[in-house]
């Protein structure tokens, strides 16, 4: 699934990067050879499961836990799983992300370097962030939807996925769009990235980290409500200002 070439550079940065484990739990369907009327299969949970797999195998601080959704019900409940295929991420700190779907294209680089930043318990939010993180009083949920050709995406991904490892107030997770067309109904997706927050408040596009928590605040202090619609618009992101996260790892890798 993942090519050889990025195998031995993600080992390669596992090995100098990690320092604590990483555990991912993966959620999935129970494989049956018959078809079942009214049910479709899960055509992603497969090669996400043998993606994730590979990537646990280039580190022994990495490691790989598979339930199935109808054998599950403690672990569903605990991480607040609703649909596959589904992966969390978490350290030893309690604190968890979720991915909805295949972390392909521009979401796997991202994918690895969250992994590196739960090992070493990484923050590179800034200290104004940090310290309006600490202060707020009431969980904040935050859903971001991507999909594997978007260039922003990444961007959003891990400034929201900081945040949620930043506090336990934060409870983030990542919708890969186009594997769950009731989701891009519901929320009015019609570009990429959109950040929809307590749905109350729906961001599209990219932007900066002081924006988001302002709008995070505001939303922690509100009344949850219906999803905001959003105006007719082009599927193709507007480039947006680049985050500036502090010191930013690069990353090369690519997986098509």
């Amino acid at each position: 699934m993942i090519p050889l070439k990025e195998q031995d550079e993600i080992r390669l940065k596992f090995a100098q990067e990690l320092i604590g484990p990483v555990k991912i739990d993966y959620f999935t369907e129970t494989e049956s050879a018959l078809s079942v009327p009214g049910k479709t299969p899960c055509p992603y949970c497969k090669p996400t499961r043998q993606m994730l797999q590979e990537l646990a195998n280039l580190s022994d601080l990495v490691s790989l836990r598979v339930h199935l959704m109808d054998q599950a019900e403690d672990a569903r409940s605990k991480y607040g799983i609703e649909r596959v295929p589904a992966t969390v991420l978490r350290g030893l700190n309690g604190q968890f992300v979720k991915y909805y779907g295949i972390p392909s294209g521009t979401e796997f680089p991202a994918l690895v370097e969250s992994i590196v930043d739960i090992s070493r318990k990484e923050v590179l939010l800034s200290l104004e962030s940090q310290k309006a993180l600490k202060s707020l009083e009431k969980d904040v949920s935050i859903r971001v939807f991507v999909t594997p050709t978007c260039g922003y995406c990444p961007q959003m991904v891990h400034i929201v996925y900081q945040m949620a490892l930043a506090s336990d107030k934060i409870h983030a997770e990542v919708i890969e769009v186009t594997e769950f067309p009731d989701l891009a109904e519901k929320y009015q997706v019609q570009a990429v990235p959109l950040t929809v927050i307590n749905n109350a408040v729906a961001i599209p596009g990219a932007v900066p980290e002081p924006q988001l928590m302002e709008q995070i605040i505001k939303a922690s202090e509100s009344t949850i409500a219906p999803p905001s619609s959003l105006p007719a618009g082009d599927s193709t992101p507007t480039p947006q200002p680049e985050v500036k996260r502090g010191e930013q790892r690069s990353s090369g890798l690519y997986i098509p």
